[in-house]
């Protein structure tokens, strides 16, 4: 669930089908700059109602690590 969410998000933010994205799919595959990243991280941060501090989004490599950040905040918060 919060993958699939995860990549809609990347989908929709970097024009891309959803199809082509997985969780081993690196940012820098897609040309993700680091603003792209953290424009992403505050779109994750709205649709999870959670925070991801600047240390954790700065070691973002790929949608899985993404997604594992998310779901690691999203629990914590519930």
């Amino acid at each position: 669930m919060v993958l699939d969410k995860i990549i809609a998000l990347v989908a929709e933010q970097f024009r891309l089908d959803e199809d082509e994205l997985s969780e081993d799919t690196s940012f820098e595959e897609i040309g993700a700059d680091d603003m792209d990243i953290a424009d992403l991280v505050l779109a994750v941060e709205d649709a999870f109602e959670t925070e991801i501090s600047i240390e954790e989004a700065n070691a973002l490599k790929t949608i899985g690590d993404l997604t594992d950040l998310a779901e690691k905040a999203w629990s914590a918060g519930e």
